[in-house]
């Protein structure tokens, strides 16, 4: 909160604009906006509560951005202008079959972070050749061709973040793998076996959403593209609103939101999923900064390899 602070230097009282800010879990931080030797107008005080407001902002955040540094930022700007020039030289042919080539590698790493046993090779005997390999489950080899299917409708759906398409979503890459309600919000508590987070109550669940919807629609004009993903990603990850597929639902909406500004999509390596665990904990913890930076570290080479 901002306030008017009076300071006496010999005979003469000057006035400030003052701001205590926390840079730190112990740490806090005076900052002050001189406003003249006379008692200020409510004007002149709206006037350097903005000022007042850019220098906190530099301050914490030390970039115009809200989480990701400036350098990062550039760096995707830089790497999204180069995917959309390789878009537009390069030939249908070649694109169609680098596609197909991430299809299987997005579907292979995101199915094999959550315990799919499929290895990459037989994700691209399903997927690309068609062949069923022997000896493999039903359910990995539906949740191959799910991921698939979902990749298709994500870059179809033309709508917005809410219930209708998450449900949808899910729906997708659950459906034919064992899961009783796939594609419905949940009504009932879950625990994630090996994580220290507990999901909300089944009864918050709606409530939670309704909100991530409402930071969604505040913020989508506000936050780098990069930012809005990942952070998108960490909420629905924390609120865990399905039976299962929460983890693979929460990326295929990153990657979603990324496709639809113009971003090339990724995957979380299965190799980095212990990375991939931390950052997550650093968001539930509330350090959105190291948590998106620590996204970025996880995807920034696949970007890069764009142009090449």
């Amino acid at each position: 909160m901002t306030y008017v602070e009076s300071l006496k230097r010999g005979k003469k009282e000057y006035f400030y604009l003052t701001k205590n800010v926390r840079i730190g879990q112990n740490s806090w931080k005076k900052i002050r906006e001189y406003l003249g030797d006379k008692k200020p107008s409510d004007e002149e005080i709206s006037k350097h509560a903005r000022v007042i407001e850019l220098k906190v902002r530099e301050l914490v955040i030390g970039s115009k951005h809200f989480y990701l540094a400036d350098k990062d930022a550039e760096t995707l700007q830089d790497l999204k202008e180069g995917y959309n020039e390789w878009l537009r030289q390069t030939p249908p042919s070649v694109r169609k079959r680098l596609n197909e080539d991430f299809v299987i590698r997005f579907t292979y790493h995101t199915n094999a972070i959550e315990g799919n046993r499929l290895t990459l090779r037989q994700t691209a005997l399903i997927l690309k050749d068609k062949v069923i390999p022997s000896g493999i489950r039903a359910e990995d080899y539906n949740e191959a061709i799910n991921g698939k299917e979902c990749l298709d409708f994500l870059k179809s759906y033309k709508g917005g973040l809410n219930s209708s398409f998450l449900e949808k979503v899910n729906w997708v890459l659950t459906k034919n793998t064992g899961v009783v309600y796939s594609g419905r919000i949940r009504f009932f508590d879950v625990k994630i076996e090996g994580s220290s987070h507990v999901p909300p109550k089944h009864v918050e669940v709606k409530k939670h959403l309704g909100n991530l919807y409402k930071w969604y629609g505040a913020n989508k004009a506000k936050l780098h593209p990069f930012e809005l993903a990942t952070l998108v990603h960490s909420k629905l990850a924390w609120i865990h609103p399905f039976e299962d597929g929460n983890g693979r639902t929460a990326r295929a909406v990153m990657n979603f939101i990324l496709m639809k500004k113009g971003y090339p999509m990724f995957f979380i390596p299965f190799e980095r999923r212990e990375d991939y665990y931390g950052a997550l904990e650093l968001a539930d913890s509330g350090n959105n900064k190291g948590y998106v930076k620590r996204m970025l570290n996880l995807i920034i080479d696949q970007i890069r390899s764009y142009g090449r």
